[in-house]
């Protein structure tokens, strides 16, 4: 049965991305979402999926089928020189022109101005983005925006893996249609990528729904219990306490801001947050070999080389990001931002390799020495002959 094929090639081997887009696709309604991880609601009615294969066939746990879709985005498959950037148009500095953007952005607001200059100019019904759970403030939500003031609101980064894409059922099966622009991780991005390539109903659904990408890099996301255990070691209290929760507030590269229930405020300098959530990944996390999916219109990452010895030293950087753009698209609405001056933004080069993707590439190493199942990079069978400097030497 295709559900089977599921749980032998991604959930067993502790592949699922945790992006929920099986739940949000299966035309039946048959799956659901325990924490990260895909299940059957009711495995004796897994007959039930017949001959549909959605739910694999969307999923980016175990291959994400990069070389496919890269041939279908650029007509051509990234070379060895372009193996953790992709294939792209140009590189580019920025930061958004809006105060409020740019003072709640992580890294300059150049995604939120982005991504509102889409709304505008390509006359766009929401944007999906990651906002707060409104009853539990402390939790991760996906969100669509449908206004500067929204998209504002979820102007951050949020350090936690939830089911994102689950969201986008009622978008790709309900009768009114939709169009939107997304923002996401490389597995949020291959998992689209591969629901609009499908030749169905479904696939066009898709492709009419979801029309811009943008991308944050990547270097392994973490479980909600890395919040929950920085905070009641650092403050005292736990995420169902929490009233309000940045992850990346004020001055670049900004702390971990928490205010509980009762009112107490706390400030946790971000090394912190990222020496804590190292001990709350997936397998899938760890061992992913895309710091950018690659496949985005546009991929966004910090400018900053090292933010781990910024945060910790205490370093002054400059608020900015490296925007990344990639299809024709995302050239024509990075250009238009800028001439609307939603966006101040420079070309220029990529400079040194950024710490969270070298963190990535070593830990990706190992994995690949390893005979542990771990998800398909950009080149099947490719393997890095480098030697590993392991995780514990980054942090």
């Amino acid at each position: 049965m295709p559900y089977g094929q599921l749980e032998l090639e991604v959930l067993s081997p502790d592949l699922c991305a945790g992006c929920g887009l099986c739940v949000a696709t299966c035309p039946e309604s048959l799956l659901s979402m325990k924490g990260v991880k895909a299940h059957m609601l009711n495995p004796d009615r897994a007959v039930a999926c017949g001959d549909c294969v959605i739910c694999h066939t969307v999923c980016p746990g175990a291959d994400p089928m990069t070389e496919l879709e890269e041939l279908r985005l650029f007509n051509r498959q990234r070379l060895i020189a372009e193996r953790w950037l992709g294939i792209y148009r140009g590189v580019y500095a920025g930061y958004a022109n809006d105060s409020t953007i740019f003072d709640q952005s992580a890294s300059g607001g150049s995604v939120t101005a982005l991504l509102l200059a889409a709304m505008n100019i390509m006359k766009l019904d929401a944007v999906l983005a990651v906002g707060r759970d409104p009853d539990r403030p402390g939790h991760a939500m996906g969100r669509l925006c449908r206004s500067k003031t929204e998209l504002c609101d979820a102007c951050q980064s949020s350090y936690q893996l939830f089911p994102y894409l689950e969201i986008l059922r009622d978008l790709l099966y309900g009768r009114e249609k939709q169009r939107i622009a997304l923002v996401g991780l490389p597995c949020h991005t291959q998992a689209i990528r591969k629901l609009t390539s499908l030749p169905s109903d479904l696939g066009r659904s898709a492709r009419d729904c979801i029309v811009f990408i943008v991308e944050i890099a990547c270097s392994s996301n973490t479980l909600p219990a890395g919040t929950d255990a920085l905070l009641r070691r650092e403050a005292g209290f736990g995420l169902d306490e929490v009233r309000l929760l940045r992850y990346r507030h004020g001055t670049y590269p900004g702390v971990v801001h928490v205010v509980s229930k009762s009112g107490d405020s706390v400030s946790i300098p971000f090394w912190k947050a990222v020496k804590e959530f190292k001990n709350h990944k997936t397998h899938r996390c760890l061992s992913c070999g895309d710091w950018f999916s690659g496949l985005s219109d546009i991929a966004v990452c910090d400018s900053d080389p090292n933010i781990l010895k910024t945060s910790r030293e205490g370093n002054h950087v400059e608020k900015i990001g490296n925007i990344i753009v990639r299809t024709q698209l995302g050239e024509e609405i990075l250009h238009w931002t800028m001439a609307q001056e939603y966006l101040t933004a420079w070309p220029r080069g990529f400079g040194p390799m950024n710490w969270g993707c070298e963190r990535k590439r070593h830990r990706r190493i190992h994995y690949e020495e390893t005979n542990s199942p771990i998800p398909a990079g950009p080149f099947k069978g490719f393997i890095d002959l480098a030697d590993v400097i392991s995780d514990e030497h980054f942090i």
